[in-house]
């Protein structure tokens, strides 16, 4: 089912049946999409360079462009190097496409996204789930299915897009590493979001890369559009030479990757907004905990509230809507049973906007 019609308006209102509402939702947590300067780089540089680039990477269409958002990727992640293609939703196939080989067994936290999930039934291989966010579990799985020389490969989300949640990836690095194994981490809301500079979730948990596959996206921290993967040089050249979907793809339209170029830079030369939205987000996530909510300890900007009642819910609803606040009600995998309202909020979120949300909650107890 597809959700509402809705238009922005600027960088913080949506129009839903004609009314102009305060949007505290979605996935854009800097609000970068609706950014001026990424708005006018846009428009500029869809007269400069038009729109496609004509062919896949591989034949013609590897334009400069290209080239230099990868540079910029991999500037930001301090990385060797970076994969950027058409679509965060291919990052895990592209990614899988270049290492599987390496790997015998893939285990799964139960809740991973789908695109994890569709990526990892491509190659017939065994799946095993874990527990959500269980290290205990995810060992002993481990131990119920690994035999001498076989290999694991464990795939999860570094932020679980309903609730905020980041997996305790040091734990899982001290189990996985008895077994020679790496993890895939799919750090889609984590990349310009969590970690001391937003290089991702194995940042915040303090583990090192070297263990870690990171696949992410444009479309979120950084409000543009496309898939990303940074890493070695060598990881690099495999996708490059072994990954049919990122062989095989067109490339980002032109515009977008220009925009993403100036959006990563930006984030680059201003570290500071994310730190200060973690911040904030511990911040309000501590006073709805106070007024009885369940929310995870994490620096995340996602907040999932439901009172897991139908009518509550509902009445909630109505007092958004009042009080001019758009009602992001989602049932979505991954969601409390029954659905919930996924709030966000943004860098550019004011205190007022914010204030605004948290007693208009409180207003319904």
């Amino acid at each position: 089912m597809l959700g509402p019609a809705l238009r922005f308006v600027d960088r913080d209102y949506v129009l839903f049946e004609d009314k102009k509402l305060l949007y505290l939702g979605g996935i854009d947590y800097h609000r970068m999409s609706n950014d001026p300067l990424i708005l006018k780089t846009v428009s500029e540089a869809a007269f400069e360079y038009g729109l496609n680039p004509t062919g896949s990477r591989t034949t013609t269409g590897n334009h400069p462009l290209y080239l230099e958002l990868e540079r910029k990727v991999a500037e930001f992640f301090e990385s060797e190097e970076s994969a950027v293609f058409p679509s965060g939703y291919l990052g895990n196939i592209i990614l899988l496409q270049a290492i599987a080989d390496e790997y015998n067994i893939f285990f799964l936290d139960e809740i991973s996204h789908s695109s994890i999930v569709d990526a990892a039934r491509q190659f017939g291989k065994k799946m095993v789930f874990f527990n959500h966010l269980d290290a205990q579990n995810l060992d002993q799985r481990l131990k119920e299915h690994l035999k001498t020389r076989l290999k694991p490969l464990i795939m999860t989300d570094g932020v679980f897009p309903a609730r905020g949640e980041i997996p305790p990836l040091d734990q899982y690095v001290e189990v996985v590493k008895k077994y020679d194994g790496k993890i895939l981490i799919d750090d889609a809301h984590a990349v310009a979001v969590v970690g001391k500079s937003g290089k991702g979730s194995w940042e915040e948990k303090g583990i090192h890369r070297e263990i870690i596959y990171q696949t992410g996206t444009l479309s979120k921290g950084f409000g543009v559009f496309g898939g990303i993967i940074p890493g070695e040089r060598k990881l690099i050249s495999h996708i490059q030479n072994k990954s049919l979907a990122f062989i095989g793809a067109t490339g980002l339209p032109l515009p977008l990757a220009a925009a993403a170029i100036k959006s990563v830079d930006y984030m680059l030369s201003h570290r500071e907004v994310i730190v200060d939205l973690q911040k904030r987000a511990l911040e309000l996530k501590n006073k709805f905990r106070q007024l009885g909510f369940d929310l995870p300890q994490s620096p995340a900007p996602i907040f999932s509230i439901t009172f897991h009642d139908e009518d509550k819910n509902k009445r909630l609803h109505k007092i958004l809507l009042r009080n001019g606040i758009y009602p992001p009600f989602i049932n979505y995998p991954g969601a409390p049973p029954g659905g919930h309202f996924r709030f966000i909020i943004t860098s550019v979120s004011t205190h007022e906007q914010v204030n605004l949300l948290f007693e208009t909650v409180k207003s319904s107890l």
